[in-house]
């Protein structure tokens, strides 16, 4: 028989105790038929079998899972911890207690109500190929790829050295060479290279430079903060439509999500009309006239 381990970290163990209240939300209500009933611990009459243990892991949320795995011996020691906590919570009548039974009743009633929004919206929402491609149809100016530029660039200190970088350019030199020679940016090692970027996302010298040329074109010295540039502008991407494979994922969280809200709404309007839902508005006045009144003396 092994004891509780009592040199647990305070931190690891309230992270597995978070993990034991956060199973309790996604363990089912139907059990599945035992595979294993070999006892794993015992506290007083209550029993945790191998079975349980297991079971009880895998409700978990993938990541959570992950982390009671690798600390089996700590997530069973607070098991124990909770079964211990709970056997003497119901020696001291706290089931009894009126907090404690309207805290279970509101819960209970939370659970119930998520139970039923899962029911009857979420488990009811399709989203078809053909819905997809119709809205792809429907909205391409909404998945049109910006304009991108594609640049390298050499930088240098000194206005001198830019002049002597353009002399060398002249004479047939080569742009990537020269910058890994002799540019002080990040860029040098793979030949002053900046990737692609959009409007907006460089200083705003840099990007009016590489706006006035074309394809495979070099400019002049370019002065910013960061030095003296010589830029080359290395490709150019015109606004295209990304395809619909790329932007599927987007596309289905949209319908889903309108989906969604449509059955949420035809479900309140049901529900609203099966339980005969009335407001007493004179009543409700009322309440807006005692709002008023406190807004009045706050003042």
């Amino acid at each position: 028989m092994v004891s509780l381990s009592h040199n647990m970290g305070k931190s690891a163990r309230i992270a597995i105790v978070l993990l034991l209240f956060v199973s309790l939300l996604y363990m089912g209500c139907a059990k599945k038929k035992q595979e294993d009933d070999r006892v794993l611990a015992k506290v007083s009459n209550r029993l945790v079998t191998l079975n349980e243990f297991k079971e009880r892991i895998s409700k978990l949320p993938s990541y959570y899972r992950d982390i009671a795995n690798r600390n089996k011996k700590r997530f069973l020691d607070e098991m124990i911890v909770e079964m211990l906590f709970y056997e003497e919570a119901i020696r001291n009548g706290l089931d009894r207690d009126r907090e404690v039974k309207e805290i279970i009743m509101e819960a209970k009633k939370k659970i119930l109500i998520a139970k039923l929004v899962k029911t009857e919206v979420e488990d009811k929402i399709q989203i078809s190929d053909s819905e997809i491609k119709e809205f792809y149809e429907g909205h391409k100016a909404d998945f049109k790829a910006p304009e991108l530029w594609r640049a390298s660039h050499i930088l240098v200190a000194t206005e001198d050295e830019a002049k002597g970088i353009l002399d060398e350019l002249s004479k047939g030199a080569s742009f990537e060479d020269l910058a890994k020679a002799h540019s002080i940016d990040a860029t040098a090692d793979r030949g002053g290279d900046v990737g692609y970027f959009r409007l907006g996302q460089i200083i705003p010298d840099f990007e009016n430079a590489c706006l006035k040329l074309q394809v495979g074109q070099t400019s002049g010295i370019v002065h910013t903060q960061f030095g003296y540039h010589i830029i080359k502008l290395t490709d150019k991407k015109e606004p295209a439509v990304q395809p619909l494979e790329k932007v599927r994922r987007a596309i289905e969280d949209e319908l889903r999500k309108k989906k969604r809200s449509e059955l949420f709404d035809k479900l309140v309007l049901k529900l609203k009309k099966r339980y005969q839902v009335t407001i007493e508005e004179d009543v409700f006045k009322s309440l807006e006239t005692l709002n008023g009144k406190k807004e009045a003396v706050k003042k």
